[in-house]
């Protein structure tokens, strides 16, 4: 990929920053690992430049706030969402899965539409993710608040919260760091949405950079390191979005 000067500058200069969320990004023995993480990382490989590789995780709050006030910073993986389309730039997508609603197997509740969750006492979210965006645009007043879908599963499986939305993908990962018996967590029929997964770029990025990034991951998906690296993580194949 040659580049001129100021397009390697500018790639060098982009700060990546994730939030915990496994599979996608998590801390492993003080290690940042992850099927999104990888994916970054093969990605600045692919660039032939010496860019930042010191990637940054926070609260994905936190991790929010500084795409939208930091220059130059891009966020993964995070949901293309309508409300988030022109506030930001973005690459990908990275992947996509449906979220749907959780519960206790042991508990009584029963649900079938979204409407029916406005009436449980508490619903599991992460503070200003696109679940809590999108069910607090649609009226939901009864969403407790964590700093990562972590302890949203925990606090389901201690009966703190009634339901909370996750990723099929994500679920069993999360089960499995929180030392949970997957079987004593059921998914609900009620699907909040598909969530489709990119990078998000502040938007002060050129579009001259930012494509930089896009080819730079449309090279992962023809050369099949992208395919690579989802096995790794992944034992199906799953619908990918295309962009």
């Amino acid at each position: 990929m040659p580049l001129n000067k100021l397009a390697a500058q500018s790639l060098y200069d982009t700060q990546f920053i994730t939030h915990p969320l496994r599979p996608f990004s998590y801390q492993d023995n003080g290690v940042l690992s992850g099927f999104s993480v990888d994916i970054i990382q093969a990605m600045i490989q692919n660039t032939n430049v010496s860019a930042k590789t010191d990637i940054e995780m926070y609260p994905f709050n936190r991790a929010f706030q500084l795409l939208k006030s930091q220059p130059n910073t891009a966020l993964f993986a995070i949901a293309k969402r309508p409300e988030r389309e022109q506030s930001m730039k973005w690459v990908g997508p990275i992947i996509t899965s449906g979220v749907y609603f959780y519960k206790k197997r042991s508990s009584q509740l029963s649900v079938a539409h979204l409407a029916d969750l406005k009436r449980v006492q508490n619903i599991g979210v992460v503070l200003d993710n696109a679940d809590h965006t999108y069910l607090s645009a649609q009226g939901f007043t009864n969403l407790s608040t964590d700093n990562a879908q972590l302890q949203s599963l925990k606090m389901l499986s201690y009966g703190r919260v009634d339901a909370a939305p996750m990723s099929e993908l994500v679920m069993p990962f999360l089960a499995k760091a929180a030392n949970i018996d997957i079987d004593t967590i059921e998914r609900t029929p009620v699907k909040l949405y598909d969530s489709t997964l990119y990078i998000a770029f502040s938007n002060d990025t050129s579009d001259e950079v930012v494509a930089l990034w896009q080819q730079a991951f449309d090279e992962l998906k023809t050369s099949g390191q992208y395919q690579a690296i989802y096995d790794r993580y992944f034992t199906q194949k799953i619908s990918i979005a295309q962009h």
